[in-house]
């Protein structure tokens, strides 16, 4: 069993190695998901939502490893580009009801806001934590 105490200040110290923007928008969204799970007792959304943090706290500490961020060729050298998250599945996308949907889009804004945006506009995992139910 997933202590959610340790998993969540796991998450939060790893977000430490994000930069700023990414990092105060990531720590928000953990705050408010663990909040509203809080009272949570059913076994069916608490497993899949720990399971699913637990799976967001491998992938960005694997990806953020490394000291510095990866090279962006197509912006200016003093600029650099973080690689972190992986693509949703669409099949995954298309299971979204339209309230999670919106969530994800306002999310993605969020994460993309000062820098332009990725080369491309699919959302990447790293602003769709687990909600409740998936």
């Amino acid at each position: 069993m997933v202590n959610p105490l340790h998993l969540y200040r796991s998450i939060l110290r790893t977000h430490r190695r994000l930069p700023r923007e990414i990092r105060f928008v990531g720590d928000q969204y953990v705050r408010g998901e663990f909040r509203n799970h809080r009272t949570v007792t059913d076994k069916r959304y608490l497993d899949p939502f720990f399971k699913q943090w637990s799976e967001y706290l491998s992938l960005v500490r694997e990806q953020t490893k490394s000291e510095a961020p990866v090279e962006d060729e197509s912006r200016s050298s003093s600029v650099r580009k973080w690689e972190i998250g992986k693509h949703l599945d669409p099949e995954l996308l298309e299971k979204l009801d339209d309230d999670k949907a919106e969530q994800l889009l306002e999310l993605h804004r969020a994460s993309h806001k000062d820098d332009g945006g990725p080369s491309d506009d699919r959302p990447r995992s790293n602003t769709t934590p687990p909600k409740r139910g998936q």
